[in-house]
């Protein structure tokens, strides 16, 4: 309803002037990403908020597992902005993929450092994924397989933004199921498409 939003305003400034919050433009870039959808003419677009140092179009950067050259950047009016200062949102344009929402976002020196960065932490992911599947063996598996103890319900996850698909995914995930087993084989941003 749009109430007190003055009010609301004011307090934060006001609480930002006695804890003398503040940040240095002065840095290579570094924030979080607020949201992130893939744009079917424009790519992957995540919305970030700088939290220090200044974000240049041109700037290569890394948010989680995307990285990229900025190539556009746009304020909240949907303007063309040319750097962006600490506490401002922006949408970024040039990413490889679409971050999650959450991410942490860096300016790194150059693209093919970004690369690596995202190379070893997908590495890591895939180390991790692998340790945490639980040790069912084959036969443990055909053994209640035919006993009609578990089935498998294959799921495909898509959502027009990030933060939509990851919500969706922990509900189905906290499910209480005995009788059936979920099994998300995939999840996405973007349109529905036949494959």
């Amino acid at each position: 309803q749009k109430t007190n939003l003055e009010e609301l305003l004011e307090m934060i400034v006001l609480v930002a002037e006695l804890l003398e919050l503040k940040a240095n433009p002065n840095y290579l870039a570094g924030g979080t990403v607020i949201e992130a959808r893939l744009d079917r003419g424009r790519g992957p677009v995540a919305t970030v908020l700088i939290q220090r140092g200044t974000l240049r179009v041109g700037d290569p950067m890394v948010a989680g597992l995307a990285h990229g050259r900025v190539r556009a950047m746009l304020d909240d009016k949907g303007q063309n902005v040319g750097e962006a200062t600490p506490s401002q949102p922006v949408e970024v344009l040039g990413l490889s993929t679409v971050p999650q929402a959450g991410d942490i976002f860096k300016v790194v020196a150059d693209e093919k450092t970004a690369k690596q960065i995202v190379e070893e932490r997908v590495l890591k992911m895939r180390v991790l994924a692998h340790e945490m599947r639980p040790r069912l063996t084959l036969d443990d598996l055909f053994a209640r397989v035919k006993e009609g103890e578990v089935q498998e319900l294959n799921l495909v996850i898509k959502g027009d933004v990030q933060g939509s698909v990851e919500a969706l995914r922990e509900s189905l995930e906290k499910l209480d199921q005995q009788q059936v087993r979920l099994n998300i084989i995939h999840q996405g941003v973007g349109a529905i498409s036949e494959t």
